[in-house]
């Protein structure tokens, strides 16, 4: 088989992926007759099937590609990537997943607004918007460089390609259309990332090579260093915690005890991934040294037959996908329950008219930002720890509720926004990631809120029993 024919299978492979999983996205537009079964499966899908939905969002290109390319730098200790995520929905599992479906919410501003009232209810819906949105842009943006760069296409009709893909299963299959989308998604991915192990073992065994012939420092599970692991699992946590399509899919769930399953069920797919990543980038240090590192996982496709290049191509292309829907159905949510409803009032009809609309509006607004302005990248960990900020006040809700008051709560996620943008904009300074800001302004000010609080022996809320 020539160079043209192997090229022609791949792109036909992946052509037909993206196709496929879009239908499979706008099918469901006939399960989702209202604003609830838009936003929200209830009784639609089982324990295990949230729980691969749960997994989906965070095999994204900057956790698999960045994996591997980090293992080509470091070593083994990038496999702290999945670690963390792991770690982040088992504790999720324990500590807040039943919590947060008992609620009866499929939005982390309206859990808040349970304790802190509606003041903070607009603050987090302000800041979750804000954070996935931009979230967005990102992975519009990495993911056309990935589909440009595979497919053969420039960088502008490859981001057309993957917002409109997206849109059109978020505005017509709404929950239950991402869901079985990003099913599909995930284990075409999970399967990419085998066959390239498995092809990377190959290549190793066929030419007498080792892992072994590399440094010490790369089978260092702190190879990366401390400070690092420490912001990468607090951020990963705290993504965890409070991402809005997280909250959707637990909440498509009967019980806390199902929604505990699904977020353990979730770690534990998580766990491998990392090592398996890892590996592939191991791998290639000792394969191809001279290469850069980003191409530490794309290099292996020269070594496969075209057929299964296809699926690795398609697997690449899943990560891209993955995030952006999530990312659309999130924003949906949180400003048609948080803004629309409440300013406009309309009637159910016209409320699933309104949510489609302002997912085809959501999906295509990172457009221009994503041709434009490529440097939105590496506010990915900036977002990140925006939405840390907001899980802070989730734990002081259900562990600490006597603890802070509703209007310590509003400030003290206002003031993490305003310092954690300076810092990031300060370049992170004395070495202290804006991680850790976001993480600790609004514990400060909780503390604070309560010390001059006069009533500070009562909680600032009578909390209903089912939120503990």
């Amino acid at each position: 088989m020539n160079a043209v024919e192997g090229a022609g299978i791949i792109f036909g492979i992946a052509a037909a992926y993206l196709m496929l999983t879009t239908i499979v996205g706008a099918w469901s537009v006939k399960y989702t007759k209202d604003t609830n079964s838009f936003m929200s499966a209830k009784n639609q899908m089982g324990v295990y099937l949230v729980g691969i939905l749960l997994v989906s969002e965070f095999i994204a290109s900057a956790s698999t590609l960045g994996t591997s390319q980090t293992a080509f730098e470091k070593g083994i200790s990038a496999s702290w990537v999945f670690i963390s995520l792991s770690l982040g929905f088992l504790l999720y599992g324990f500590l807040l997943a039943g919590k947060y479906n008992e609620t009866g919410e499929y939005t982390i501003s309206g859990i808040i607004s349970k304790k802190y009232g509606n003041n903070a209810r607009m603050v987090v819906s302000l800041i979750m918007a804000y954070a996935v949105t931009t979230v967005n842009v990102i992975a519009y943006t990495a993911g056309a460089v990935v589909i440009a760069s595979l497919l053969g296409i420039s960088t502008t009709p490859a981001v057309y390609m993957i917002a409109i893909m997206a849109t059109i299963s978020v505005a017509a299959g709404g929950i239950r259309g991402v869901g079985f989308a990003n099913i599909i998604h995930f284990l075409v991915k999970y399967f990419a990332l085998v066959i390239t192990a498995v092809i990377a073992w190959s290549l190793l065994k066929e030419r007498h090579l080792s892992l072994d012939s590399l440094p010490a420092l790369h089978f260092s599970m702190t190879g990366i260093g401390l400070p690092t692991i420490i912001a990468w699992t607090v951020g990963n946590i705290g993504a965890v915690f409070s991402t809005q399509y997280v909250i959707q899919s637990i909440s498509s769930l009967n019980n806390a005890k199902d929604a505990k399953k699904a977020s353990i069920f979730a770690s534990i797919w998580l766990l491998p991934l990392g090592f398996i990543g890892a590996y592939i980038g191991l791998a290639a240090k000792v394969l191809f040294p001279t290469i850069k590192s980003v191409q530490a996982l794309p290099e292996f496709l020269k070594y496969m037959n075209p057929w299964l290049a296809g699926i690795v191509v398609s697997g690449i292309l899943a990560v891209s996908f993955v995030t952006s829907l999530a990312c659309n159905l999130g924003a949906t949510a949180l400003v048609m329950k948080d803004f629309y409803i409440p300013l406009v009032k309309p009637s159910e009809k016209n409320q699933i008219i309104a949510v489609r609309a302002l997912a085809i509006f959501l999906g295509l607004l990172p457009i221009p930002f994503a041709l434009y302005v490529p440097a939105l990248l590496k506010t990915v960990f900036f977002a990140r720890a925006l939405r840390t900020s907001v899980a802070v006040i989730a734990l002081f809700m259900f562990y600490a509720p006597r603890i802070g008051t509703k209007s310590g709560a509003t400030i003290g996620l206002v003031l993490s926004v305003v310092f954690t943008t300076i810092w990031f904009a300060l370049n992170n300074p004395f070495g202290i990631d804006n991680m850790y800001i976001a993480l600790g302004t609004p514990i400060v000010v909780m503390f604070i809120s309560q010390i001059f609080n006069k009533n500070g022996r009562k909680p600032v809320l009578q909390t209903q029993s089912r939120i503990g």
